[in-house]
């Protein structure tokens, strides 16, 4: 035969199969087409009176089709969700999100990014293909409505059950305040510590004492860290599925459920436990992984697990999620009978030692400072490898999950399971031929005045990351503040470079604990823009966010139009207040800030000066958390002055400011709070000028509530009795 034959006959053969594929691709579509369906949904959204702490009824509730949560929504792998959104919140707009969703991002929900918003009376409706399977939820993007009540789960299931289980049980946790959410934010922004108080977490001398960690609590001090942040907001109660304790008899003895753990909180991290045995985790975010046995997990915001469990006889078996902070928990039994409770989490270490140390090691493999982890030796320490991988069109159906229900008991216990322990059950790598896009993200706050940042900046001073199209986008978390941050990219999933390397794990949210180092990276092909964003609500609310924009992509007209009035960029102005009146001393004070800009407007009196009046009135521009440059006017002893100089903070907390006047005269004030007891403490304040009179004060004060204090306040010359109140 020659080869010019071979090549005829190669071409007509070639030709044949192009044929056969071209009719099978056909069929397939028109199959894709007849079996999918289209599954609808109406949402309504009204505002409403709740009473869910069981304290007070509140008239601020935001309620879907009158329930908090929301209804859970159902969809199967390859269906045509259609969700008509109504709007009938009359003083508000409206906006739902549906997270971990791959879709078109204008259906993605994030008002004046990349979704219109709904006005009250307007309604709008999403619509999308059903492109995955697994766990996920929705909830609004709009102010502060996720917390007022705003959410609820959806469940996708997979073409194919590959996991035998019975039924399902859907969890979604939350977190709840009978203080308008709204407040609680100005509340924040008054004083990052402000609900300290209420949760009874306050640090003190004598708490350090009592816990043998004085050198803790002096070096925590000296290093400007105060004291591990776990949350920010006092809240009045932790909910499963709208309760603080739920009942499920229904579930009958020898049934498998497959749990679906969905933390909906704003601003709570959970510990989750199962009765008293290992929990048979399979599913993270949604994606199935390697099942795992754990005695307990933590669960950031936004993240959800999926757990399978078999329903002893006669028995009742309890789900506990412990807020992380210690300050409450909630529970749901499932079965009938005998009561088989979770264990008791042990409250956090409030004075365990803020440093790259023992502690942060068992905090990064624990995600807690109360218990060392199980069985670290086992476990890769070194740098992980970021070797390049293929994932970018997430084929759950090639992840062989049959065996899920048969339990292997034979298996390593992980005590508390974070994403250090997950494992893909396929490899997740790139091909090494594509592009690489490395983009460093360092995460850090200023709690004194409640605004959170990304590389140093917030979303109002630095909004876009841009990224080009077909390549593997790598983002570094490096978490420099006191709080753990959960992570969430909208619109993908990434891989989490972990101990497992080739096989690290998807996921749409990961937990970046204090002071640690996270890296993800994900394959750029999503054109859009999607925010990135820390899950803490409040956090993004005060600037930890970004938009990831595709330099490929135009947003369409609509949405160009009103971009310029995302509330993303715009820098909110808040205050802070406060009053002193003593019997040898008067004080008044307010402060106008937002991110960068403080105006500070200060008076005061005292009886030593025969009661004449001095005063600042100082702009403050903050370069960072520590630093701020100064420029203003005083008044002492009736005479003017012009000063400019710098603000910082010392080590030991030592508040400064460093002022040279008009008259090249310099002024130095160190300010300092001693917090000796929960409720006693001691505010100390030195001011040194040059040729004119310094002054020294320092009170012994009682305050078991952010606002109102009162004692004994002492100058240099003389001693009184009074109060102070903070608004």
């Amino acid at each position: 035969m020659s080869q010019r034959t071979k090549i005829i006959r190669l071409a007509s053969c070639m030709e044949i199969q192009m044929k056969s594929l071209l009719l099978f691709a056909l069929l397939t579509l028109m199959t894709t087409s007849v079996n999918a369906k289209t599954v609808r949904y109406e949402l309504t959204a009204t505002k409403g009176k709740v009473n869910l702490s069981g304290k007070k009824d509140v008239r601020f509730a935001l309620m879907l089709n009158g329930s908090i949560p929301a209804p859970t929504l159902e969809f199967t792998e390859g269906d045509e969700a259609e969700i008509v959104l109504k709007n009938e919140i009359k003083d508000d707009e409206l906006s739902v999100h549906w997270h971990g969703i791959l879709l078109d991002p204008y259906m993605d929900g994030v008002p004046y990014v990349n979704t219109p918003p709904i006005f009250p009376g307007e309604s709008f409706t999403y619509k999308f293909k059903v492109r995955q399977h697994g766990t996920y939820w929705y909830h609004s993007h709009t102010n502060v409505q996720e917390q007022k009540g705003i959410y609820g789960a959806i469940v996708i299931h997979p073409k194919e059950r590959r996991i035998k289980y019975d039924k399902d049980l859907v969890v979604v946790l939350s977190d709840w305040t009978d203080e308008n959410p709204s407040q609680v934010l100005k509340n924040l922004k008054k004083d990052g510590e402000y609900y300290l108080f209420k949760k009874k977490t306050v640090r003190s001398y004598w708490g350090a004492y009592q816990a043998h960690s004085l050198n803790n609590f002096f070096y925590n001090e000296w290093t400007r860290m105060g004291g591990m942040d776990l949350s920010d907001v006092g809240y009045d109660a932790f909910l499963i599925n709208g309760k603080k304790v739920q009942e499920r008899p229904d579930f009958k003895p020898g049934e498998i459920v497959r749990v679906r753990i969905i933390n909906a909180a704003a601003s709570s991290y959970f510990y989750v436990a199962l009765g008293d045995n290992p929990m048979h985790v399979i599913s993270a975010d949604g994606v199935d992984i390697r099942p795992t046995m754990a005695n307990e997990f933590l669960i950031g915001m936004a993240e959800t697990y999926d757990v399978l469990f078999k329903v002893p006889a006669g028995k009742s078996t309890e789900l506990k999620a412990s807020a992380q902070d210690g300050t409450g928990e909630t529970s749901l039994w499932i079965g009938a009978g005998d009561k088989i409770p979770a264990p008791k989490k042990a409250g956090p270490d409030l004075y365990a030692k803020m440093y790259m140390g023992t502690a942060w090691e068992t905090l990064k493999y624990t995600g807690s400072f109360t218990k060392p982890p199980m069985d670290m030796s086992a476990m890769d320490h070194s740098k992980m490898g970021h070797a390049p991988m293929d994932h970018s069109k997430m084929d759950h159906s090639t992840m062989d999950h049959t065996g899920h229900a048969g339990m292997n008991h034979h298996q390593k216990i992980i005590q508390t399971l974070t994403v250090n322990d997950i494992e893909a059950p396929a490899s997740t790598k790139f091909p090494s031929s594509l592009p690489r896009h490395d983009v460093k993200l360092v995460l850090d706050g200023d709690m004194e005045r409640y605004t959170w940042f990304i590389n140093g900046k917030s979303i109002s001073e630095d909004r876009t990351i841009e990224i080009k199209p077909n390549e593997v986008v790598r983002f570094t978390f490096v978490n420099n503040s006191m709080m753990h941050h959960p992570m969430h990219l909208h619109g993908h999933f990434f891989r989490v470079i972990n101990q497992f390397k080739e096989n690290s794990p998807l996921k749409h949210t990961l937990d970046v604990a204090p002071h640690s180092e996270k890296t993800i990276e994900f394959y750029s092909d999503e054109p859009g823009e999607w925010m990135l964003h820390c899950h803490n609500l409040y956090h993004l609310k005060t600037g930890m966010a970004r938009v990831v924009k595709y330099s490929s992509f135009t947003p369409k007209p609509e949405i160009a139009a009103i971009q310029a009035h995302d509330p993303h960029l715009h820098d909110h102005v808040y205050y802070r207040g406060m009053l002193e009146a003593a019997t040898n001393h008067a004080q008044a004070q307010l402060n106008v800030m937002n991110t960068r800009n403080e105006i500070e407007l200060r008076t005061e009196l005292r009886s030593d000066f025969g009661w004449k009046g001095e005063g600042d009135f100082f702009y403050k521009r903050w370069l960072n958390k520590y630093t701020n440059f100064i420029a203003g006017s005083t008044l002492v002893e009736s005479e003017g002055a012009i000063v400019a100089g710098v603000g910082y903070m010392l080590p030991f907390l030592l508040q400064t400011h460093t002022l040279i006047d008009n008259q090249g005269r310099m002024r130095l004030d160190v300010e300092r709070r001693f917090q000796w007891t929960q409720y006693i403490y001691s505010d100390a304040e030195f001011t040194f000028r040059q040729k004119q009179p310094s002054e020294f004060e320092i009170s012994l004060m009682y305050q078991n509530n952010w606002a109102w204090s009162a004692g004994l306040m002492f100058t240099e010359h003389s001693a009184g009795v009074g109060a102070q109140y903070n608004f």
